[in-house]
């Protein structure tokens, strides 16, 4: 399935996400949970909008920061009133007081709910003072670990660190659940696919050749949709859709 995160539209309320992602024939939604917007932690104002639009809300994304055994329960109630079929998590930020949440209670939340893809998402190997990892727990080969289940996201891979976009896709392949689909150019992220440097087209085939299906999401700037520009968002979407159809064909 083709989604859109509604991070691509910040700025817009959700009732004008869901009408353009309805009006760009994708395939659904996915929510991503964000403390200064309001409507996306109300739960049953989005099952409204899922149902007034027919478009479902295929996949949550989790807040970046300060997640707790409380507020992953809470996420996990809001899938099930959504019909959610995936939901995805940062690894803890250093700064974080509560890490157990990620490594001690999330595997156990994937048994619980078996049915529920239950994804880590990949997040770049930024550093303070040069030395000290930015996320805890958060390598290739850990995030693996935690439910068996990861999600790939393109603009969070940094081909400067030694593991450039195919390396980091041959690392986590067999437990890829959902893409996070965008380009990146030197410090510039989330721009269109096919807008920047990384290997997109090797990617897409790659993933088609293996018998991909998971989810892909478009996650991109609300600048790089023309947001502001009803009509200019719509093309852009439509482009976006386009780029992935052309390149993800299941041989």
């Amino acid at each position: 399935m083709f989604l859109l995160s509604t991070s691509s539209l910040r700025g817009y309320g959700l009732h004008k996400i869901f009408s353009f992602a309805k009006d760009a024939h994708y395939d659904g939604i996915c929510l991503d949970l964000n403390p200064l917007d309001f409507d996306t932690e109300n739960a049953a104002y989005v099952s409204t909008l899922s149902r007034e639009f027919d478009m479902p809300v295929v996949s949550i994304t989790a807040y970046e920061r300060r997640i707790t055994p409380k507020i992953v329960d809470q996420i996990m109630e809001m899938s099930k009133l959504l019909g959610s079929r995936a939901v995805a998590f940062y690894p803890p930020h250093r700064l974080d007081k509560d890490g157990e949440w990620f490594s001690d209670y999330l595997p156990k939340v994937q048994q619980q709910y078996k049915n529920l893809d239950i994804a880590v998402i990949n997040v770049e190997p930024k550093t303070f003072l040069f030395l000290i990892p930015e996320y805890k727990d958060a390598t290739l080969p850990l995030i693996k670990k935690i439910t068996g289940k990861t999600a790939l996201s393109v603009s969070n891979v940094d081909p400067e660190s030694g593991t450039d976009l195919i390396k980091t896709f041959s690392l986590l392949w067999n437990s890829i659940h959902t893409v996070y689909l965008s380009d990146k150019t030197g410090n510039k992220e989330e721009l269109l696919p096919g807008k920047g440097d990384m290997p997109l087209e090797s990617l897409l085939i790659k993933l088609a050749d293996g018998g991909y299906k998971g989810n892909f999401i478009l996650k991109v700037a609300p600048k790089e949709l023309g947001a502001g520009d009803d009509r200019n968002v719509l093309k852009k979407l439509g482009e976006a859709k386009g780029y992935f159809l052309k390149h993800f064909t299941k041989q």
